[in-house]
């Protein structure tokens, strides 16, 4: 017991008013602990939780910090101490959140569930992330923060958190390299992102397509289909879009003056059925094309449809609905249009040919 006796008598000494005799007080009980760190569920342990705990409450915030990046890495750390430095500013939990092994899995859900973006991303970081506590970030994280979680392969996510992370890179370019690079995304989300991310991106993901077994490829383009139908079962327009576009076809009016007429009046939702239709293409894959502020989806899927070059600059000023004045871009356009070879067009093409002919 001569560590607690020596532990009593500092404490003795915390009775002075003084902030720097507080803080050093608090170097030397932690001075003291790592001198012999006592085994945990131990009454010397449960003495230095609780003279810790106190002294902690009462320093100011750069000692606390100094405190947490001592403990965080301490498996024999007081549980008190741990639990109430985790919950701190973002200074002091910053380390226990992202490293302490103390804290146990339905800890950091409980402090994921109700702290802010920083605590949320120095959880993202931890060497190891647990699927329940991945889907609480995926929820309750902004891009940044998510951004970090599947960055670290530590992390495992579900599938669930999967395809609601790749639903939001639709939109958000922050979450599109981490979702292509990391290990283990799944093969129909990446197919599933070749027309929204950028060019240096989609080579990737069709450079890790190339050493993957076709039979495995036709199985992830199933899978994708399968589920942005389902997105979309229930949209009663594309059915009666797709009605108009079966008529127009039957009449030789399905054609590239249909298809500027129809973006040219707003009627977007036919106009997705009748160029799907005319590239051979989804709905899915037709609806991103026009809608990505990057213009180079819309270029690979018209190149690869054999499209003339003035039907892709008249499409790709008129998606935005900017008027007149967006014909001032028709030039680069076309010369961006040019660039891109045929070759290129259907290599990055064939997977959602692949996945219209199956829902064929």
């Amino acid at each position: 017991m001569a560590v607690i006796s020596k532990l009593n008598n500092l404490v003795e000494l915390a009775r002075e008013k003084s902030s720097d005799r507080r803080r050093s007080l608090l170097r030397e009980v932690t001075d003291l602990f790592f001198e012999e760190a006592p085994e945990r569920d131990t009454a010397v342990s449960g003495r230095f939780d609780e003279v810790l705990s106190a002294l902690a409450e009462q320093t100011a915030l750069d000692a606390r910090e100094e405190l947490s990046h001592r403990f965080a890495d301490t498996p024999l750390a007081p549980r008190g101490l741990v639990l109430k430095l985790a919950q701190d500013a973002i200074e002091v939990a910053g380390p226990m959140l992202s490293k302490s092994s103390v804290l146990s899995d339905d800890d950091l859900l409980t402090i994921a569930e109700k702290g802010g973006q920083d605590h949320l991303k120095a959880m993202s970081s931890r060497d190891a992330v647990s699927e329940r506590l991945s889907d609480t970030i995926v929820r309750r994280g902004d891009d940044e923060t998510v951004a970090t979680l599947i960055s670290n392969e530590g992390a495992r996510i579900s599938r669930e958190a999967f395809e609601t992370v790749s639903e939001r890179a639709e939109t958000s370019e922050v979450l599109q390299a981490p979702l292509v690079k990391r290990s283990d995304t799944p093969n129909d989300i990446l197919a599933d992102m070749m027309l929204t991310v950028r060019n240096h991106l989609r080579e990737l993901i069709m450079e890790k397509f190339d050493s993957v077994d076709p039979d495995i490829i036709d199985q992830a383009m199933a899978v994708s289909k399968a589920r942005l139908a389902a997105r979309i079962q229930h949209d009663k327009t594309i059915e009666e879009a797709q009605k108009f576009v079966r008529s127009m076809a039957m009449r030789k009016k399905l054609d590239g003056g249909l298809l500027a007429r129809l973006l040219r009046e707003g009627d977007l939702v036919k106009f997705r059925v009748a160029f799907a239709e005319m590239t051979g293409v989804d709905y899915t894959a037709a609806k991103r094309a026009i809608e990505q502020e990057s213009i180079d989806p819309l270029a690979l899927i018209c190149k690869s449809a054999g499209f003339d070059k003035a039907l892709f600059v008249t499409l790709a000023v008129l998606r935005h609905n900017r008027g007149e004045d967006a014909f001032r871009d028709a030039r680069e356009l076309g010369k961006l249009y040019d660039r891109i070879t045929e070759e290129d067009a259907a290599r990055a093409m064939r997977f959602w040919r692949m996945r219209r002919d199956m829902a064929a």
